[in-house]
C-alpha cells in the first residue's frame, strides 16, 4: 500500500539541499507511530460499528438505516480523500491532518448526542468519515517522503497495527457497552481518538529532519514526494477586496451583485478546474481498465458493507454480544493471517494480483449466500473464518491489479478509482438498506451484496474470453 495516493505527490525528484536524504529513520520513525495510531483509530471503531450501534438501530424500527450510515461514511472518506490529496500540493501535512483530525473528533463528539438515524447519518457518516477521509493521505504521503530503504518494513508494521484494532476494538467495544453504556462509551471512544490530534501534530515537514549522505562519488535518486517547507501559508487574498461605504445608488448595489456573483462563478471554475486537473478522464477510453475499475468498485461494495452488517445479522439469530464481537475478532485474525502468508509465499513466487483478485471474488460471491443458510454457531464463525482469509486478496492486492490495467499512470487510475468506489458505495448502500426496509429480511440483503460480487466476475470473465478472441 505505499503507494497509495501517490497522485499527491510533487514535481522533485530531488530535495534542495544538496547531499540531503530522507532520515528513512530517527522522526521517521515517530512518523510511523502517527500513521499507525491514524489507522488504529480510524479503522478499529468502524470495524466494531454493528456491535456500537446495535441497539440503537434496533430503537430505530429496524438496521434499514445502517447501510446508509456505512455508505455515506465511505463516500464521504472517498471524496474528502481525493480532495485532501489535491490540498497537499499547497498545504503542509500538518494544516491539512489537523483539519481531518478536528473533523474526526467533532463527529465524535456530535455522536454522543444523536437521536435519530438522519442525525447518525451527518454526524458519523459525513463528518467523521471526511475527517478520516483527510487524513489518510497527510499519513501516506508522510510515510512515504521520510522512509526509502525501509518503507516495506514500516508500512507491513503499520498494517499489522491496523488489523490488531480490527481484532481488539469488538472486545473493548462490547466490554465498555456492558461496564458503561452506550453513550458512555462514545464518549470513552471520543477520548481515545482525541489521540488522532497528535498522530498530526507530529506531521513535520520532511525537510527538518533531512540527513547528510553518507554515500560519495553517488548521486543517489530520492523518492519522488512533494517535499512540502516548514513555512506559514499565505493566506492573503490578492484580490483587492474592499470594503466600499454605498451611497444607497441602486447602480452602487447591482454592482456589488454583479461582482459577487462572477466571484462566484470564478470559484465554481476553479474548483472544476482542480478537479480536472487532476482527474484523468482518457483513462476511460480504454474498455479494459473501465472494466477494471467498475469491477473493483463492486467488490469494495460488497466487503465494506458486509463488515457493517453481519454483526447485525448475527444478533438477528439471537447471538449474544461475546459471540459476535468472538466471531468479528475471528475474521479480523484470518485476515491478519492471510495477509502474513500471502506476502510469505509472494517472497518465493510470483503470483497474478489480478487472477487471485478475481478468485477471492468468485469465492464471496458464495459465502455471502452461505451465511444466511444456517444459523449454527460454529458454521457462522467457520464462514467468518473464511471471509477474512479471503478477504484479503480484494484489501491487499486492488493496487496491483489498478498498477497492471495502467501500469504507466497509476496515481491517475488510483484517483478515478477512489471517485468511483465513493459515489458507487454512496449510491449501493442505500440501496441496500432500503431493501432491508422493504423485505424485513438480512436474506435479500446477503444476497444484494453476493450480486455486486457477481458484477465483477461476469464483467472480468467477459472481458477474459473477448480480449482472448481479439489477441
Amino acid at each position: 500500500m505505499d503507494e497509495a495516493f501517490a497522485h499527491v505527490q510533487g514535481k522533485g525528484g530531488k530535495y534542495d539541499k544538496k547531499g540531503m536524504v530522507p532520515p528513512d529513520g530517527g522522526w521517521g520513525y515517530v512518523i510511523g507511530i502517527g500513521v499507525g495510531l491514524t489507522f488504529m483509530l480510524g479503522f478499529g471503531s468502524s470495524n466494531a460499528f454493528g456491535i456500537l450501534f446495535n441497539n440503537f438501530f434496533l430503537e430505530q424500527d429496524g438496521a434499514g438505516g445502517l447501510p446508509l450510515v456505512i455508505g455515506v461514511y465511505n463516500g464521504a472518506l472517498s471524496i474528502t480523500g481525493f480532495l485532501s490529496g489535491i490540498a497537499l500540493k499547497k498545504y503542509s501535512f500538518r494544516q491539512v491532518g489537523l483539519v481531518g483530525a478536528g473533523l474526526f473528533i467533532l463527529g465524535d463528539v456530535l455522536t454522543i448526542f444523536v437521536q435519530r438515524t438522519y442525525q447518525l447519518v451527518f454526524t458519523f457518516g459525513v463528518i467523521r468519515g471526511a475527517g478520516f477521509g483527510v487524513m489518510i493521505p497527510v499519513s501516506f504521503t508522510a510515510f512515504n517522503c521520510y522512509f526509502t530503504k525501509k518503507r516495506t518494513t514500516m508500512m507491513s508494521a503499520n498494517q499489522t497495527l491496523s488489523s490488531m484494532a480490527s481484532i481488539t476494538f469488538p472486545m473493548l467495544v462490547t466490554f465498555l457497552l456492558s461496564e458503561y453504556g452506550f453513550r458512555w462509551t462514545l464518549a470513552l471512544i471520543m477520548a481515545i481518538d482525541l489521540h488522532l490530534l497528535f498522530a498530526m501534530l507530529i506531521m513535520h515537514p520532511v525537510e527538518w529532519h533531512l540527513i547528510e549522505c553518507t554515500e560519495k562519488g553517488k548521486e543517489i535518486e530520492l523518492l519522488k514526494c512533494d517535499v512540502l517547507n516548514a513555512k506559514q501559508s499565505n493566506f492573503v487574498n490578492n484580490d483587492e477586496s474592499i470594503v466600499k461605504m454605498l451611497s444607497g445608488n441602486v447602480n452602487d448595489v447591482d454592482s456589488v451583485e454583479e461582482e459577487t456573483k462572477d466571484r462566484h462563478e470564478s470559484i465554481q471554475k476553479s474548483i472544476i478546474k482542480v478537479i480536472y486537473d487532476n482527474v484523468e478522464l482518457d483513462l476511460l477510453k480504454d474498455p479494459r481498465f473501465v472494466s477494471t475499475l467498475i469491477g473493483i468498485g463492486f467488490a469494495f461494495v460488497s466487503d465494506v458493507t458486509y463488515l457493517a452488517m453481519e454483526p447485525m445479522l448475527l444478533f438477528s439469530y439471537g447471538f449474544s454480544q461475546m459471540e459476535v464481537a468472538t466471531c468479528v475478532m475471528v475474521g479480523a485474525i484470518a485476515d491478519l493471517l492471510a495477509r502474513f502468508l500471502l506476502a510469505l509465499f509472494t517472497y518465493f513466487y510470483v503470483v497474478d494480483s489480478r487472477k487471485l483478485f478475481f478468485s477471492g471474488t468468485c469465492i464471496s460471491v458464495f459465502l455471502r449466500v452461505a451465511l444466511v443458510s444456517s444459523s449454527n454457531v460454529w458454521y457462522i464463525f467457520i464462514l467468518t473464518a473464511i471471509s477474512g482469509l479471503v478477504r484479503c486478496t480484494v484489501q491487499v492486492l486492488f493496487p496491483l491489479v489498478l498498477i497492471a490495467a495502467a501500469p504507466d499512470r497509476f496515481p491517475a487510475a488510483l484517483a478515478l478509482h477512489i471517485l468511483f468506489s465513493g459515489i458507487l458505495i454512496l449510491l449501493a448502500d442505500p440501496i441496500i438498506g432500503v431493501i432491508y426496509e422493504a423485505t424485513g429480511s438480512y436474506v435479500y440483503c446477503f444476497l444484494g451484496m453476493s450480486t455486486c460480487c457477481l458484477v465483477c466476475v461476469v464483467l472480468w470473465t467477459t472481458e477474459y474470453f473477448i480480449y482472448r478472441k481479439t489477441k
